[in-house]
């Protein structure tokens, strides 16, 4: 998985996909770049939703503490610990921040890598751009 935006309703299917393909006992390497590197680092930054979804955010919000969802990365976290999720920072992006490796969230992020690095990493599985 390929994962480029930052904000909130493109990360929660980036949590469910994740869990679920771990559970079902997939390989899954997800490829952290752009604006999602926000992210993932030790201290994220805040939830961020298109404007044309601000009006939908509460109920959303809502519905899913009723029925206990996790957040993302909660969901992500879990596919870790099945073993078969490995999460990389893209290097470029990062350079082109600021970041360094010690920036990101080491229970989240395993490696800094290039996308030539991810891409050998990926070879001959399905690749998803979120």
């Amino acid at each position: 998985m390929i994962v480029f935006s930052g904000t909130d309703d493109r990360l929660i299917p980036v949590g469910v996909i994740t869990q679920a393909a771990a559970a079902l006992g997939y390989e899954v390497n997800i490829f952290i770049t752009g604006w999602a590197l926000m992210k993932v680092l030790r201290k994220p930054t805040q939830p961020t939703w298109p404007k044309e979804f601000e009006q939908m955010v509460p109920a959303l919000q809502q519905g899913m503490a009723r029925i206990k969802a996790p957040s993302w990365v909660e969901m992500v976290k879990q596919g870790k610990q099945l073993g078969s999720v490995k999460v990389y920072a893209c290097s470029m992006m990062a350079e082109a921040m600021g970041l360094k490796k010690e920036d990101f969230d080491p229970s989240i992020v395993d490696d800094v890598v290039g996308v030539t690095t991810f891409l050998e990493t990926a070879k001959g599985g399905q690749i998803l751009f979120i």
